[in-house]
């Protein structure tokens, strides 16, 4: 089993509009305890943050999202048990849960860190720090409407992009909306941003790798919706800023640390979720 003297205080963490969520919860709960640990429990909408050893989210990658942003500010380990749909992020299923944490007990915890981006700018005259796991997306407040975003990256002026918005994305979130806009598939851990026009009016503008010492900021112009701008932070957060509002984005400060699932690759996940080289 597991060595008795390494007592570990676990956050579960679950959707509580997925089927059997909570039950489940209360089952990892019960049997945590039994094992000597101490348990957190929280439905995914009303978590605060929490110092723990590690946390295990229950649901879909939209849980996972806010898991991460919630959790990674404290350097906690994040562990993604699917029972959503596509499941991209919680590579690990419901029937191997208990075979990963006795794994961690034998073994102890084995991390994998990817980098997180930094989003800034200004909200209702007050500076805005936000968290992006995947990406961030700036565009129209009017959906479609094509928009023009100025790309300065260290400060130096690279750009100008005219297009329905742009996403500046991780390589976790290279596999999302990134990928949806013709953006390349990158290995998680690599340290990179990739900027990502969506539609864009050029054929040569397409999308860019960049170093995270690398600072990005779009400033975007919209002639429509009185010049509104939206700031989208992993699709979850959206954020309506004046017209030629400057967003910047960079390296946040920790990195995301993701529990290995040494059972699976990378590779793996990608054939089974997206079909990749089938």
């Amino acid at each position: 089993m597991y060595n008795k003297h390494m007592k570990y205080h676990v956050g579960v963490i679950y959707n509580k509009s997925k089927s059997n969520a909570k039950k489940l919860a209360l089952e990892i709960s019960s049997w945590l305890k039994q094992n000597d640990c101490k348990v957190f429990v929280s439905e995914s909408m009303s978590i605060k943050p929490k110092k723990l050893d590690f946390v295990l989210s229950l649901g879909g990658d939209g849980t996972m999202l806010k898991v991460i942003r919630t959790f990674s500010p404290l350097s906690v380990p994040i562990k993604g048990i699917n029972l959503g749909s596509l499941g991209f992020l919680t590579d690990t299923d419901t029937n191997e849960v208990y075979e990963l944490l006795n794994n961690i007990f034998k073994v102890g915890i084995k991390i994998e860190k990817r980098v997180l981006l930094a989003v800034e700018f200004k909200y209702k005259n007050k500076k805005i720090k936000k968290i992006a796991a995947n990406d961030s997306v700036v565009r129209s407040l009017s959906g479609g409407k094509l928009i023009s975003v100025d790309v300065e990256i260290d400060k130096n002026f690279t750009a100008e992009y005219k297009c329905d918005g742009m996403i500046v994305s991780t390589p976790t979130g290279s596999t999302a909306y990134s990928l949806a806009a013709f953006g390349p598939i990158v290995y998680p851990n690599l340290p990179v941003f990739i900027l990502t026009p969506i539609s864009s009016h050029t054929l040569t503008q397409r999308s860019m790798l960049l170093s995270d010492r690398n600072s990005i900021f779009c400033t975007a112009k919209n002639k429509y919706s009185n010049g509104k701008i939206i700031v989208s932070i992993d699709g979850q957060e959206n954020l309506t800023v004046n017209n030629a509002t400057k967003v910047k984005f960079s390296l946040y400060k920790k990195p995301l640390k993701l529990i290995k699932n040494c059972s699976k690759s990378y590779f793996e996940t990608l054939k089974a979720k997206l079909h990749w080289s089938v």
